[in-house]
């Protein structure tokens, strides 16, 4: 059992982001996962270019370090999304590693894996930015188990601190509990299964111009 983090702060680890990031990590540890920090400040992962080289090969053709990532994802039972909030929004780094993953999407990659999301800020508007990664997750395949959203001022206070790290630490228990239980979210069922068909029918409609995602439905879920 395996959970993966991926973080977008350009501060890496040393960042707000990353400091609830190593909680949920140390805690789903201590639960019996083994599990991986990429922190896309250390990685090269270039703008996608929207060839849609992709959706036709399987291969992107960009030589970075994305294929590298995305083998790590599809390894995960847990997956992990951190970012700031940069104006509202994912940093650049996120943007720029989400907008690559859109075969993952296509083909729901991702799909009955269990995700959860961080989101920092310096001040404390942060849920736009956690609406968009949970609705990512969901556009994958994923289980949402939760999210941990903090301010810096929160994290500058020490009984708050306090607070922001036990939530944390409590999501990384109950990501290892749902991926052993193999827990199935009743409330999130309809939403997963509507995207489920809205990516087939895609995928079915471009099959001619997108033929690795064509056979990779027809070889995992059916087409």
């Amino acid at each position: 059992m395996k959970v993966i983090s991926v973080i977008g702060s350009p501060h890496g680890m040393q960042g707000a982001a990353g400091s609830i990031v190593n909680c949920i990590t140390k805690a789903a540890q201590d639960a019996g996962a083994v599990t991986e920090i990429i922190s896309l400040a250390d990685a090269l992962v270039q703008p996608c270019r929207g060839c849609r080289v992709c959706a036709k090969t399987g291969q992107c053709v960009i030589d970075d370090d994305y294929g590298n990532i995305k083998k790590a994802l599809l390894e995960a039972d847990g997956i992990v999304l951190a970012s700031p909030n940069y104006m509202y929004n994912v940093s650049g780094q996120m943007k720029v590693f989400l907008d690559r993953s859109v075969s993952i999407c296509h083909c729901q990659m991702l799909k009955d894996k269990y995700g959860a999301v961080v989101v920092s800020s310096g001040g404390t508007v942060f849920e736009m930015v956690e609406h968009y990664l949970m609705h990512v997750l969901s556009m994958c395949g994923c289980w949402k188990v939760g999210s941990v959203c903090a301010a810096e001022l929160q994290l500058d206070d020490e009984s708050e601190r306090a607070q922001v790290m036990q939530r944390a630490s409590d999501l990384g228990g109950r990501m290892v509990e749902a991926i052993k239980s193999k827990e199935v979210f009743p409330d999130q069922e309809q939403e997963l299964q509507r995207i489920f068909e809205e990516a087939k029918m895609v995928v079915e409609f471009f099959k001619e111009e997108w033929p690795f995602e064509y056979e990779y439905w027809k070889s995992h879920w059916g087409v």
